[in-house]
């Protein structure tokens, strides 16, 4: 049987997988680097979260819209254009000169990035087989573990001492990465290729593909991603304040910034493991006995943060972080897909990323005044209560065993 199965890598896979990377190779460059931009320009930490607001805002906002034009228009086309999109705001970040047009910048940055990633992430099931589809999304995931792994690395690197040509350096690398993503996206043709084919053959393949029929739409989103989506938006509400403000705590602590790449680094390679394992465990058990204990230990690092007195002590709370959040992310993606009709992928990758962006949105700014009001200790720790009452939720109202439950009680009626 092993021998039969069909392999994931393709040319458009990978062509896809590398477009991703490098919107994916920016995010990270700015998550680790824009709040010290910002306290450059301005002077105070508190509006590092107001730049996190506008960029995750704005992406939340286009994902209903990217989602649709995704399903009816091709995601090709929505890649490449994202892809553009993100190139020219990187350049002009090399020309801002207030907190305003830095934010301009920003919303565009973040049209661009979630027409790039939502596109992206509803190409992953139209490539890959269903039987495989949890693994194949975990390993697709891995732009995002070697952009999490060395994207920091660079940007602080790059950065320096903060020096605002040291900032433009990083703005016109960022850019040259949105430029291979632009070029490798003109050259994904499943969509094409797809096109040639009998009307009948396309209909035979999308049937054998799901047996989930449509369900209710509520603002552009299959109600069935409701349920994992409140679980992604409260899991990245609780890691903001690792995405957002460990640099910033770090250089408060004492720590010398650019060896606080050295924390992404470590943590990314826990999520290269997670990501070539558990995908696997999904497809053959189901997603509840990798979530669950998932969570569990996310929030645990969360709240031993504040306690490590030193910089190595830090960085090794950062593999078990990257492994469990390895696990958990690619896993209820997974579960949305398999969860939805084929024909709704593109508001499905929307509502996944959307979910990503509700939480950084109110993550980000929350953790930023707690921050600025109370410590650092708090805010972590107060993440950790929030990554624990998703644990609660996902439990009772959106494992696996209550969705199969609820499924079965259903076709009964």
């Amino acid at each position: 049987m092993e021998a039969k199965k069909t392999p994931l890598f393709n040319r458009d896979f990978i062509l896809v997988m590398i477009a991703a990377m490098g919107a994916s190779f920016v995010n990270y460059f700015f998550f680790s680097s824009l709040s010290l931009f910002a306290e450059k320009l301005t002077g105070t930490v508190a509006f590092a979260g107001l730049l996190s607001l506008a960029y995750s805002a704005t992406a939340l906002v286009m994902r209903p819209v990217s989602g649709i034009i995704s399903d009816r228009q091709g995601r090709v086309r929505l890649l490449i254009v994202g892809s553009a999109l993100g190139a020219v705001a990187c350049m002009l970040y090399s020309f801002t000169t207030s907190l305003v047009l830095l934010m301009m910048i920003r919303v565009l940055n973040g049209v661009g990035m979630s027409m790039n990633t939502t596109s992206a992430g509803a190409a992953v099931p139209d490539i890959v087989p269903r039987e495989r589809m949890a693994e194949g999304v975990g390993i697709f995931g891995l732009y995002a573990t070697v952009a999490q792994a060395v994207g920091p690395f660079i940007a602080l690197a790059i950065v320096g001492n903060g020096e605002f040509s040291d900032f433009n350096r990083l703005f016109y690398v960022s850019a040259a990465f949105c430029g291979v993503s632009f070029i490798c996206a003109c050259f994904v043709r499943y969509e094409r290729d797809k096109k040639n084919e009998p009307q009948s053959k396309r209909e035979d393949v999308a049937v054998q593909e799901t047996d989930e029929p449509e369900g209710r739409v509520i603002f552009g989103f299959d109600v069935r991603v409701f349920g994992p989506s409140l679980v992604m938006m409260l899991y990245f509400f609780g890691i903001s304040s690792i995405l957002s403000f460990l640099t910033l705590y770090g250089k408060n602590r004492g720590f010398q910034v650019e060896h606080l790449g050295w924390f992404f680094l470590v943590s990314a390679s826990g999520l290269l493991c997670a990501r070539l394992i558990f995908g696997r465990i999904v497809d053959r058990r189901g997603g509840d006995v990798v979530v669950i204990p998932g969570l569990i230990v996310i929030a645990l690092c969360l709240f031993a943060i504040p306690m490590m007195p030193t910089l190595p002590l830090l960085i090794c709370v950062a593999f078990p972080y990257g492994v469990a959040s390895g696990a958990v992310s690619p896993s209820i993606n997974a579960i949305m897909f398999r969860r939805c009709s084929v024909k709704r992928r593109g508001t499905v990758s929307a509502a996944y990323f959307a979910s990503v962006d509700i939480g950084i949105t109110l993550g980000a700014p929350i953790m930023g005044w707690l921050a600025d009001r109370l410590n650092f200790t708090w805010v972590f720790w107060l993440s950790a209560a929030v990554v624990g009452v998703t644990i609660l939720i996902y439990v009772f109202f959106v494992s696996d065993r209550v969705f199969e439950r609820r499924k079965a009680t259903s076709r009964a009626q």
